[in-house]
């Protein structure tokens, strides 16, 4: 595979993870961010693998370019896997998470039933 060919393939590979952010399909999504993953890999790798004379100035300037659009795939990514993160959270909290009073009827035990303060004033 060329150099042409190899920055071909991985701006296509930007174009389609561009594209699945737009979707909402959770699947194709993670497919995009696999293949973006290995983009990444493949492009750290250019430089051992083409010689210095396959580099064209035009060709280092495209390859600056795809390596710009890779970083901002790679954030939007992130930024997409944080917020679907707290959006589980906010439908399945975590197990860890005490209820309202749980806590503090397990640090004072024998204080009495377990009700809160407003209620025991009034009764």
């Amino acid at each position: 595979m060329t150099l042409q060919e190899m920055l071909d393939s991985l701006d296509a590979v930007v174009q389609t993870a561009s594209a699945s952010l737009q979707g909402s399909d959770a699947a194709v999504l993670e497919q995009a961010s696999t293949r973006l993953r290995d983009a990444m890999v493949a492009f750290s790798q250019l430089a051992r693998r083409f010689s210095a004379q396959d580099w064209t100035p035009e060709l280092r300037e495209r390859a600056r370019r795809v390596g710009d659009e890779l970083t901002l795939m790679r954030d939007q990514m992130a930024r997409l896997s944080v917020l679907a993160q707290r959006r589980a959270q906010a439908l399945v909290p975590m197990a860890g998470d005490d209820t309202t009073y749980e806590s503090s009827l397990r640090a004072r035990p024998q204080a009495g039933p377990g009700r809160a303060r407003i209620y025991h004033a009034a009764s």
